[in-house]
């Protein structure tokens, strides 16, 4: 017999964290090693530059992008690798998924502020 009211999954919406962490994190990291790490040390783009962009309100939603959905792909990855291994963290994925909460509402109160 199947089951008319199946139990619904909590794991959709950090799935869609996870996976737009990891698209970020592939497309744009590497543009911002270039311009952090090398373009900037050499004096080719102006740190005032940098300064303006993360005034403004279209910057502010970049820093939040490229630092929010990575932190969640990666303790995801955390809590299923850790789960892998066969450590089992008593309620962990609340830790590891609280943690990114914590670690989101931080970003967003410093992005605020600047």
């Amino acid at each position: 017999m199947v089951d008319q009211n199946p139990k619904r999954s909590q794991e959709p919406p950090v799935w869609l964290m996870f996976s737009a962490g990891g698209m970020v994190s592939a497309l744009a990291f590497p543009v911002l090693i270039l311009i952090l790490g090398v373009l900037l040390p050499l004096g080719w783009i102006s740190p005032d530059n940098i300064i303006a962009f993360a005034h403004n309100w279209f910057g502010k939603l970049i820093i939040l992008a490229l630092t929010i959905f990575p932190i969640w792909g990666g303790l995801h990855r955390v809590h299923h690798g850790m789960h892998d291994l066969k450590i089992h963290v008593p309620s962990g994925g609340l830790i590891f998924y609280g943690l990114a909460a914590l670690y989101s509402i931080a970003v967003l109160f410093a992005v605020i502020a600047i």
